[in-house]
């Protein structure tokens, strides 16, 4: 059923040699950042959130976190094997966005040919080598769901059942990884599954009866396995804590809260192109194009889904997993407008450049030696990509070209020479001299009725462990007069000698997170109960009075 996927000849010796060699070159550019200077908020998370889990704390329960949690108890495995140190992280970071990269090739593979699906492993290489963001979940959950989507196209090809099995496997690690990538996923294939079902057993004498329960049947081997992947981990936190704790923390706060704290205005349909800066225009494309990409795929499929002929039922399985794919992509385009901007933008991007190629690639031959249709396509390639998705991920490296990856550039013993700001280095280091292991210490901001990102860092790189269950001090949340009450109070019961302030950055950002609370609890039992005792560029350390 899905064409052009068991033809290609297999590949000579020197061509698996040549793309050895060029997968070799994509994965040293995913190395050359590696060294970068560290984000002490959202990459911090993940090590701080990872390093709780080897202290035996559980997730939802023992601290507050809005994210899924396989990629926290990944992180922890690979501590128990290894230094927990940042370097550690980021090479476990690397090699899954290389494996990510590989994904795109090989579905791009079995959409086009194993050249045409160099092109966009050639653009998810660049955008991964360029974006930085360590320890991101949505890196690896993209893989996996990229994995799932792959071995679909597999049961799309000769409809065998262990294939459907592991397509939902492959989703119920997705889900593990990011809740809503799996969510969004798992909507999409399920989607094109019933298409597929219903539209391969029409016209065939079967009945109405038979075509149903064959495709229920098709729906429950996906669902049942991706649910029996994901529920044990999932099962396990909820009986450590609570469903309403796991429920609340990972899906009621950040379908609502998140929005009113985080959420950033995307670009206007219609485009001002009179008013637009350079920088507004890349954006708009980044949003709009995707989009536009998904439209046209679906638009191809239906014309070949709704077509009984010969021909076009050769394309009802390529039909299909063009819409996996882009009912997968429509759910990543919520992610990405949850909080717009080109991190979130990127697995969305993703998705439509493979789709993108797959329809290009089906272009009829005579269009392509036709000059005016070649070069109209080539100009708007240029148009819509040169800038947004080329140099302005190539400008990238220039930021930060002074951190070789060879180079050491912080003395912290869990930096793993990743770079880090001198005065957290030295804020850190007077923590330490005055501190033993298992010592609590509290990092918070300079005003908690008020907060935009904090230094999750700084406890990972001291190793002392915090005293409450709010490390990640997130607008919405630990501006609100019960959060604050209960940090106070962990303070007190656990007898917390020393407390980090940290006075980064302010938030000028259009929504509630630039917003005071007026809640001042904890800003005021820190002052009452601790004194100021010493000041390292934008650190304060207090020690009990």
């Amino acid at each position: 059923m899905l064409e052009n996927l068991t033809s290609q000849r297999q590949f000579a010796p020197f061509d698996r040699l040549f793309l050895a060699c060029l997968f070799g070159c994509g994965l040293a550019a995913l190395f050359l950042q590696i060294k970068s200077p560290v984000n002490i908020y959202d990459e911090g998370l993940m090590l701080l959130n990872a390093n709780r889990i080897l202290l035996g704390q559980v997730p939802y329960r023992d601290y507050w976190t809005l994210y899924s949690p396989g990629y926290f108890y990944l992180l922890a495995g690979l501590f128990k094997l290894t230094p927990p140190t940042i370097l550690t992280a980021r090479i476990l970071d690397t090699f899954l966005r290389f494996f990510l990269t590989l994904q795109v090739y090989l579905l791009a593979r079995r959409m086009t040919s194993r050249w045409v699906a160099l092109i966009p492993w050639a653009f998810a290489t660049l955008w991964l080598s360029a974006i930085r963001f360590y320890s991101y979940p949505a890196f690896p959950a993209t893989a996996m769901l990229l994995v799932a989507l792959f071995v679909f196209s597999r049961y799309l090809e000769n409809s065998s059942r262990h294939w459907l099995a592991l397509t939902g496997l492959a989703l119920g690690l997705t889900a593990l990884l990011r809740l809503d990538f799996g969510g969004y996923a798992a909507l999409g294939t399920a989607v094109a599954l019933t298409i597929f079902e219903l539209r391969r057993t029409a016209g065939n004498g079967w009945s109405s009866q038979k075509r149903l329960l064959t495709w229920l049947r098709a729906e429950i081997v996906l669902g049942l396995s991706a649910v029996v992947t994901a529920l044990p981990l999932y099962a396990y936190l909820i009986a450590k804590s609570s469903l309403t704790t796991v429920w609340s923390d990972l899906v009621v706060f950040p379908a609502t809260a998140f929005r009113a704290v985080r959420h950033l205005p995307v670009p206007n349909l219609l485009p001002d192109m009179g008013r637009m800066s350079g920088e507004q225009w890349e954006d708009w494309i980044r949003l709009y194009l995707p989009l536009g990409i998904y439209a046209a795929a679906i638009v191809v499929s239906t014309l070949w889904l709704i077509r009984q002929n010969e021909e076009t039922d050769r394309h009802i399985g390529m039909a299909a997993l063009l819409l996996a794919l882009t009912g997968t992509g429509l759910g990543l385009v919520v992610k990405a407008t949850s909080r717009y901007q080109e991190l979130h933008a990127l697995p969305m991007a993703i998705m439509a450049l493979i789709i993108a190629t797959a329809l290009a690639y089906r272009i009829p031959s005579r269009l392509w030696r036709t000059v005016p249709f070649s070069l109209g396509f080539a100009g708007l390639l240029w148009l819509f990509t040169l800038n947004p998705y080329v140099l302005h991920f190539t400008e990238m490296f220039s930021d930060t070209s002074q951190f070789e990856a060879t180079g050491c550039y912080s003395r912290l013993e869990r930096a793993g020479c990743v770079a880090t700001a001198e005065d957290q280095s030295l804020a850190v280091e007077y923590i330490q001299s005055r501190t033993q292991p298992g010592d609590y210490v509290f990092v918070g901001n300079h005003r908690h009725d008020v907060s935009f990102v904090s230094d999750m860092l700084f406890g990972f790189l001291a190793d002392r462990p915090s005293p409450t269950r709010y490390t990640e001090l997130h607008p919405g949340l630990t501006t609100t007069l019960p959060s604050q009450e209960a940090m106070a109070q962990d303070l007190t019961a656990k007898d917390v000698q020393w407390v980090v302030t940290f006075a980064g950055w302010e938030s000028h950002e259009p929504n509630a997170s630039s917003v005071s609370s007026g809640v001042t609890y904890l800003d005021d039992f820190i002052r009452e109960q601790f004194l100021s005792v010493a000041a390292i560029g934008n650190y304060h350390i207090w020690q009990k009075r």
